[in-house]
């Protein structure tokens, strides 16, 4: 009987297999890019950071027993350390490591050797002018004047990881390492441990001062109890789209199920009355659902893992890989994410069918056989009067078969509200993004950032002046927290409505967050080049108590040369304020930053204190080969452990490209659910259509025409495209607002179009749905339907 149903019912039967295929497509789909991303950026923070989760310093050898002998400890790299010098009498440190600390550290191999020996990274091998000769051994001369020779067994990449200062300093693998006082050892925490409990344990007998956390492995091992959680960023980013997926498809297939089973009441009474028990009646859906789930299930697996497999493929074929690269990984198809995909279907199957069915269950056998399956549409003589005068049968028809099935009504109207609502966040999501611009015109297009500027390589300012391409340099220096107070003169009223008032002397000043950094010779001649009004002179400038004004592009204060303002620095590095100074402001220099700042000099503004090297902003000349350059900076820069460079024209391209990424998840995932939003509205119109077909002909034998049998079908669909699209744009609204409100933004971005589009849409959608299903009623087909009431 299942078999006879599922084929004479073939439609709803295709759009139901349809509906949970894409449904399992999607959640398989989900996982697997999650999984993916999430084993891949794992290994990149092993390469990166290492895979200790905790990095001891200077241990006592009793200590270190105590950690070996714990079980949840699952490795201990020790390392000792012994002072060399080099021939020249410059002070290197050898650190003797042994194989669990080799295989802990982030060591990435750029040259290796056959022999045995130290290993060392790029800049000590350049430092040590081995480079191109790396087959001499190094002589290092102890602290006792002793000689020894070491070859150098690796060469490999700079990570600040390996270094402690700028000391230099090579590694020896040993066997074994002899405990002995104030040792490092790398900590890796078995996985099945409870990592809070593992940590508040050592913290009994090691000082919490000693001990540093690699906060990019454990986020990632230990499921969300420390900052920087990357498993608990991935599991909400899982379950999210997933939750809203499972329950797309459990609205859809409930309510197919629910409509199926109300409209076969009748039927499964008959049945009940010839002698079929409730456990024949719930084994005939049981196998409905696990047809549904056999054939629907496994075709969702493969349609989900080859769908991401086709997209990894074409995006790694058109584009190349950057750091902000989305789908540059090998696919992993995990066991796991099957597993769940599985359950999530069976789960969904389950709930849509056996709810239903308990409804018809409840309803007693003869009771079910005595009445009309359909009701009457009006009942009392009173009723719908006033109703009658204003619209005609048709629509009075239409709401009353809407109230007076109610649980069918709300599984339709939520189901399609659901997809409205999806639609339009998921919208809202992409038109943020949209409005990213990362197409800006960018300040510089290098920036090499120093990380101990107190030892700067003054040799790095004639290496970089060699490079032909570039055309300027400006170094950034430390910048101290200031307030700058305003006159209501120099502020317009749309920047005024975001700013603090503050009254100083009697007067009103309105206070505005920026910052101040010093003026140095080095950047004058660059700042002259930006100078736009007033001068630079150091002697006026002291002489007036005078800053200089870095104007942003965006910039719509009137603040001129000549103008007294007034200033309050952050005080000895702390978050109190100083004292509130007096300046004039000497010079306005135009600049492409985002904010603007202030410059001066340690005698102007006495709580900058001695400036401190920040980053350099490197400019290039209208002519320049980006990709040359980069090489030249690249090699010039590895020699140096204390500098990073950033390419700010590729930084911008991947961000570009980020946004894109971004753009092609989000518009998969609307069609998608608005795919299955629309296969809702089908399926549920035909199968109404279908359903109910003694209904309809009941109204046609007592002299209802079939044209107006269609247009009650039809205002019926208008009538649910109408609620389902209120109750989706006032609840996507309402989210929409409350993110703006928790993100401090309350501005309301102009969306309203598409609130207004997407509700005429799904109304319109929900109209040609129920007119195109309308055409299955046509005259002289209700004859049996009535001949078997």
């Amino acid at each position: 009987m299942t078999k006879k149903y599922l084929l004479h019912y073939k439609k709803r039967t295709i759009i139901t297999l349809l509906g949970m295929i894409l449904s399992i497509a999607l959640i398989t789909s989900i996982g697997t890019f999650l999984t993916s991303v999430e084993q891949y950026a794992n290994k990149k923070s092993i390469q990166e950071d290492g895979s200790y989760h905790l990095k001891i310093t200077s241990v006592h050898h009793q200590a270190i027993k105590r950690i070996q002998a714990n079980p949840q400890i699952e490795k201990v790299g020790l390392m000792s350390k012994e002072t060399y010098f080099l021939e020249n009498g410059k002070k290197f440190e050898l650190k003797s490591i042994n194989e669990e600390a080799l295989s802990l550290l982030p060591f990435h191999s750029i040259q290796e050797q056959k022999q045995s020996g130290v290993v060392i990274e790029k800049w000590v091998a350049a430092d040590l002018k081995k480079l191109g000769e790396i087959e001499k051994p190094i002589t290092l001369v102890d602290t006792e004047g002793k000689e020894h020779s070491f070859q150098v067994n690796m060469i490999v990449e700079n990570n600040r990881n390996l270094q402690e200062g700028q000391e230099l300093h090579a590694f020896i693998i040993r066997k074994s390492v002899p405990l002995q006082e104030n040792m490092d050892i790398y900590v890796e925490i078995d996985k099945r441990a409870n990592y809070k409990e593992v940590y508040k344990h050592i913290l009994t007998y090691i000082p919490e001062k000693k001990i540093e956390k690699n906060y990019s492995i454990i986020g990632q091992d230990f499921n969300g109890e420390e900052v920087g959680n990357v498993t608990q960023l991935s599991s909400a980013g899982y379950i999210l789209p997933v939750g809203i997926v499972v329950l797309a498809t459990i609205a859809f297939i409930f309510n197919t199920f629910q409509i199926s089973i109300t409209e076969r009441i009748r039927e499964i009474g008959l049945l009940r009355t010839i002698g079929a028990t409730k456990r024949q009646i719930q084994k005939m859906i049981v196998y409905e659902i696990g047809f549904i789930g056999i054939v629907g299930i496994p075709l969702g697996l493969i349609l989900g893992i080859v769908g991401f497999w086709v997209i990894l493929s074409l995006y790694q074929l058109t584009y190349e890989e950057t750091e902000f690269s989305f789908f540059y990984f090998p696919m992993i198809i995990s066991p796991r994410v099957l597993m769940f995909s599985i359950i999530i279907g069976l789960f969904s199957l389950i709930i849509s069918g056996l709810l239903p069915l308990k409804l018809a269950n409840r309803t007693a056998p003869l009771d079910v056989v005595r009445r009309i399956v359909n009701r009457p549409v009006f009942k009392g003589k009173g009723k719908h009067r006033f109703l009658k005068k204003v619209v005609n049968i048709e629509t009075i028809m239409a709401i009353r078969n809407i109230r007076r099935n109610k649980l069918r009504s709300f599984v339709v109207i939520f189901s399609i509200s659901i997809s409205v609502f999806l639609f339009l966040v998921f919208s809202n999501l992409l038109m943020l993004f949209a409005k990213t611009d990362f197409d800006h015109e960018i300040g510089g297009e290098f920036q090499i950032y120093v990380y101990e500027p107190d030892r700067f390589p003054e040799s790095l300012w004639t290496e970089i002046e060699n490079i032909p391409d570039v055309q300027g340099k400006y170094i950034h220096y430390d910048s101290v927290f200031t307030q700058l107070y305003l006159p209501p003169s120099m502020v317009d009223q749309i920047q005024a409505d975001h700013l603090y008032m503050k009254t100083l002397n009697g007067k009103k000043f309105y206070s505005e967050n920026t910052t101040i950094s010093p003026i140095t010779e080095e950047n004058k001649g660059f700042l002259t080049e930006k100078l736009i009004a007033g001068s630079l002179n150091k002697e006026k400038l002291i002489h007036e108590h005078g800053v200089i004004y870095v104007k942003a592009l965006d910039d719509d204060t009137s603040v001129q040369v000549g103008d007294d303002v007034f200033i309050q620095t952050q005080a000895d590095q702390t978050d109190h304020l100083g004292k509130i100074q007096k300046v004039k402001i000497s010079g306005i220099v135009e600049m492409d930053v985002r904010e603007s700042l202030l410059l001066s000099y340690p005698e102007v503004v006495v709580s900058m204190g001695t400036p401190t090297l920040n980053r350099i902003t490197l400019y290039l000349n209208d002519n320049r080969d980006i990709k040359e350059v980069s090489n030249e900076l690249d090699e010039l820069v590895a020699q140096y452990p204390n500098l990073e460079i950033v390419n700010e024209v590729e930084m911008q391209r991947s961000q570009s490209l980020l946004l894109f990424q971004v753009q092609i998840l989000l518009y998969g995932f609307v069609i998608v659910i608005a795919f299955i939003g629309v296969l809702n509205i089908i399926n549920t119109t035909v199968m109404n259509i279908i359903l109910r077909k003694k209904e309809y002909a009941t109204l046609q034998a007592i002299g209802m025409s079939i044209k107006s049998i269609r247009n009650m079908v039809v205002k019926e669909g208008l009538f649910y495209g109408f609620i389902s699209g209120m109750i989706g744009t006032v609840a996507a609204s309402c989210i929409e607002m409350m993110l703006f409100i928790l993100g401090g933004r309350p501005d309301s971005t102009d969306t309203y179009y598409l609130y207004i589009s997407a509700f005429f849409v799904i109304v319109t959608i929900c109209y040609l749905t129920a007119r195109v299903s309308a055409r299955l009623l046509k005259s002289g087909q209700w004859n049996d339907a009535l001949r078997n009431e």
